[in-house]
């Protein structure tokens, strides 16, 4: 595997972390092993990537932060903190040891917003999400999206947090069940995340931009209204309106053209 390789090359051994930095923890990877450098933006695709895609390819980048806490739900693991076993731990990257969100977390997140948008018919709405992000599971005449998703990593550390489950109703605490800890992403920290839509096999113009005008409402709703975190009551996991930078890359007649914004709002199709 090559980051297997990558990270345990001669190289990075003796890029001055001593042992004990680049030592792993049991349950919870050390995150020194990614301070000295950010190798994670080596998994980030970059606008240059597009001049050997096919023809309104476009690769769209959103620096983030977070308005609500962020949480996700490591399955099967567990973390020794301060002595006590936390059974919520947030998703790390089994090399880098830093949290993350996977592909496939911001694949199923951004499909359920896909399902909200409005304005547009069963039928089409059905037809442009299955085009964007492919057959459901067990449907026949299998079909894969022209979607391609990237991990995203949080550089600061997940922080433990207490949850007390309330009825829904009542809003007050529910007898018998003791609050939950889980592990957050507080408000404040920032993320990028990158999507790229690669239109294979090669579709009409009108049909590329049906597609686009209706992704952005999608991102839209999934950044500012739904969230992609594991919780998505009390708006976890969604950001703030104004972005810290986004980009929006587009191979047209050979060229890559850029355009820039602030707010996903400003996100048109020309």
């Amino acid at each position: 595997m090559i980051v297997h390789d990558y990270y345990l090359s001669e190289t990075n051994l003796n890029s001055g972390v001593n042992d004990q930095e680049l030592g792993i923890e049991v349950g919870r990877k050390k995150k020194k092993i990614g301070c000295t450098d950010k190798n994670y933006n080596q998994f980030y695709p970059l606008k240059d990537d597009l001049q050997s895609l096919p023809q309104n390819s476009t690769l769209i980048k959103i620096s983030f932060t977070l308005k609500k806490p962020y949480t996700s739900k490591d399955e099967g693991e567990f973390h020794i903190i301060d002595g006590r076993i936390f059974e919520n731990p947030i998703i790390r990257d089994k090399f880098l040891g830093l949290a993350m969100v996977r592909p496939s977390t911001w694949k199923g997140h951004l499909r359920f917003s896909a399902e909200k948008v409005n304005k547009y018919d069963d039928k089409k709405k059905r037809e442009i999400i299955r085009r964007l992000f492919g057959s459901e599971a067990g449907e026949e005449n299998a079909l894969k999206g022209i979607l391609y998703f990237f991990p995203t990593f949080f550089e600061k550390d997940a922080e433990k947090d207490v949850i007390t489950p309330l009825n829904r109703k009542t809003r007050t605490p529910v007898g018998g069940k003791s609050p939950i800890n889980l592990e957050v992403m507080k408000p404040e920290q920032k993320g990028d995340f990158y999507l790229l839509y690669f239109p294979y096999p090669k579709g009409e113009e009108s049909e590329i931009k049906e597609d686009l005008r209706f992704l952005f409402k999608a991102l839209g709703l999934m950044f500012y209204t739904y969230g992609f975190s594991a919780k998505k009551t009390s708006n976890f996991g969604v950001i703030k309106e104004s972005l810290d930078e986004g980009k929006l890359w587009t191979k047209s007649n050979g060229e890559i053209k850029e355009k820039d914004f602030l707010n996903l709002d400003d996100l048109t199709v020309e």
